[in-house]
């Protein structure tokens, strides 16, 4: 028998050591990664009547700003803007819009710290319809609205997503009535940092073509998701194009299959691009999504969720995850906001419901500081109202946390108590 030195027995016993060692941690930290977080708090916002919250985005002091409409407050439904703290207490709220149904669906907070919110407006224009821009400074005060479309007689021309471009403009996604091909066209706008249209462009057939999300992408061009009836293989399928820095098309991809499905918001990553929404082809179930193209638009990987669940929105997350936020359907629970966290490849590491015994949904979702989430979305389960915008915050400290919601009621652990 041949007899190692004591040195390489001693590298062998160390190597071992370190191996136990890295086992033990990793067995350790990976149910920690893959923990699902506690409700820390929830907050509603509105009056008696109905009132929601369309897009959440985090913003460089901490909180959060959200845009979306009420009818409890203002002429009407109004277009909302509401600012709040990292904890959900509202800072301010402006309200927009005049005699008719104005929304907001998108904002992003701008270079500068103010905020552009993009939607539709039936209070302004020559149209009933009209896509509706709208700039504030960081205190939420107007500095100009713009509005964008032809006269038409029916519901005609609105923005879904809205974001700063690199130029300091804006670029705007939706459809239009009064322009293109079809009865309506997904509809791509671009301004100058005063809201001045410095070229639009229309994509579809003769059927409805709807733009949903856009984002510019790193090389200056943009890319877009929607839904499209004009193309693909079946009522509705996923729409996913690419232009250049003018708009114009470089490539679009249909995803789908038989039945209806829909991209809902799409973001670039390092090596492609990311789309999630709605599927029904991929069985007898609505299904919320998550498909992976490479930079080209081909797919290089696609999972669906859970059953009768629907994800309206995505972000990438600390990890190279993406979490995602949507609404789930069931015969015990109604609607219910549904919340799902993956790892990079899309496969789930958990999901979570959250709501109450009324009709809730999750609409827009953001990764905290903290490294845990908050959504917005709309519920008739809290608050003071028919519905109520609605923000709530998951994480992974003290669940047992209580708070109060603005619209009267205190919560702790997902159950609502009356405070009168």
């Amino acid at each position: 028998m041949i007899l190692e030195p004591e040195s390489v027995q001693m590298i062998h016993f160390s190597a071992f050591r370190l191996f136990v060692l890295s086992m033990l941690l990793a067995f350790l930290i990976a149910p920690a990664l893959a923990a699902k977080p506690m409700e820390e708090w929830n907050k509603t916002y509105g009056g008696p009547y109905g009132d929601g919250a369309w897009s959440l985005q985090g913003t460089r002091d901490g909180g959060y700003v959200i845009a979306g409409y009420t009818s409890s407050l203002g002429q009407g439904s109004d277009l909302w803007l509401i600012k709040v703290d990292s904890l959900g207490e509202k800072q301010w709220d402006e309200i927009f819009g005049g005699s008719g149904e104005d929304i907001g669906y998108s904002v992003s907070q701008t270079g500068d710290g103010g905020y552009v919110v993009a939607g539709t407006t039936k209070s302004y224009g020559m149209g009933s319809e009209y896509l509706w821009l709208l700039r504030t400074d960081s205190n939420g005060t107007k500095l100009w609205d713009r509005t964008f479309g032809g006269f038409v007689s029916s519901s005609g021309d609105g923005a879904w997503s809205v974001n700063e471009s690199k130029d300091g403009g804006y670029i705007i996604t939706g459809y239009t009535r009064s322009f293109g091909a079809g009865a309506k066209d997904l509809w791509l706008v671009k301004t100058d940092s005063q809201g001045k249209k410095l070229w639009d462009r229309t994509f579809g057939g003769s059927k409805d073509d709807v733009g949903m999300s856009v984002v510019q992408t790193r090389d200056g061009g943009y890319v877009v998701t929607g839904r499209t009836a004009s193309y693909g293989s079946g009522k509705d399928d996923i729409w996913l194009i690419k232009t250049d820095s003018s708009g114009k098309e470089q490539w679009n991809r249909t995803f789908g299959g038989s039945a209806d499905d829909v991209g809902l918001q799409v973001l670039e990553t390092l090596d492609g691009y990311v789309v999630t929404g709605r599927t029904e082809s991929e069985g007898p179930d609505e299904r919320a999504f998550l498909l992976k193209t490479d930079l080209s638009g081909k797919k290089q990987w696609e999972m669906v969720y859970d059953k009768d669940s629907s994800s309206i929105s995505v972000q990438q997350t600390s990890d190279g995850g993406f979490v995602l936020a949507g609404h789930i359907e069931s015969k015990e629970s109604g609607r219910d906001a549904w919340l799902a966290k993956t790892d990079a490849s899309g496969e789930e590491q958990w999901s979570m419901n959250l709501g109450g015994p009324g009709q809730d949904m999750a609409t827009s979702v953001v990764e905290s500081r903290d490294g845990g989430y908050a959504l917005a979305g709309i519920t008739n389960s809290y608050g003071a109202g028919a519905e109520d915008a609605w923000l709530v915050k998951v994480g992974f400290g003290n669940a047992n946390s209580t708070y109060s919601n603005a619209g009267g009621n205190t919560t702790k652990n997902g159950n609502n108590t009356s405070a009168g």
